[in-house]
């Protein structure tokens, strides 16, 4: 194998766990599903007197991360008149984790673009083994970033770093967005995560399997 193959074998290495990792990012903290069990099994609503029980909390978030809310507003009921729920630091926290989100379907809607580009460049040179190789220099790389992200999430300087990179302005006192997004909550999200990507893996593994199969004569 030639240089130029190489280097394609480690480019849809790479893609294959990107695209696997960065996919389940965006269907994790997209859907309702991981807030509503968060806020409902939390019971957010009898800590925080809001104007919607806790699954609709959570297909509010799910809306927000969405982009089908434009804004983080919810108001709620004290001494007989609406108050805002979320500040404005807390808006802005939410927003950066909104955009980080959405740069990260960036990265991934080209990271899938040029794996497809050098699936094709495999399968037309039909060097369909060769591609198989790739994928599982891929399943490698995958495990080694869940390995890595999962060490380096129980280190705690290591977590805060990631919580500041998401929520970049420290949260006052009174916020109430602390009581709902807690640790509990992003370490479900890391176990989410993986769970979800691993399937995207299988499915990804299916999909290369059937395309690099070695043709048989008689089945």
């Amino acid at each position: 194998m030639g240089i130029a193959y190489r280097i394609l074998t480690i480019i849809v290495a790479v893609c294959i766990s990107v695209v696997a990792i960065l996919g389940a990012c965006n269907i994790v903290f997209r859907m309702p599903d991981l807030y509503v069990y968060e806020f409902t099994s939390q019971e957010i609503s009898s800590k925080i007197d809001l104007n919607m029980q806790d699954d609709e909390l959570g297909h509010f978030f799910s809306d927000f991360m969405r982009g089908k809310e434009k804004e983080l507003e919810l108001s709620s009921e004290y001494r007989d008149r609406e108050q805002d729920v979320f500040g404005t630091i807390e808006q802005m926290n939410m927003e950066n984790a909104r955009k980080l989100l959405n740069h990260s379907l960036y990265i991934l809607i080209g990271t899938l673009l040029a794996a497809v580009i050098c699936y094709a460049i495999f399968l037309w040179k039909k060097m369909k083994y060769e591609l198989r190789l790739a994928f599982k220099g891929g399943v490698g790389v995958f495990i080694t970033m869940q390995v890595f992200l999962h060490i380096t999430f129980n280190i705690d300087a290591v977590r805060a770093f990631y919580y500041n990179v998401i929520f970049p302005i420290t949260f006052g006192a009174d916020d109430a967005l602390p009581t709902m997004l807690t640790e509990r909550f992003a370490r479900l999200c890391v176990f989410a995560n993986s769970a979800v990507a691993f399937v995207i893996l299988i499915i990804l593994a299916s999909v290369t399997w059937r395309m690099t199969k070695p043709r048989r004569m008689f089945w």
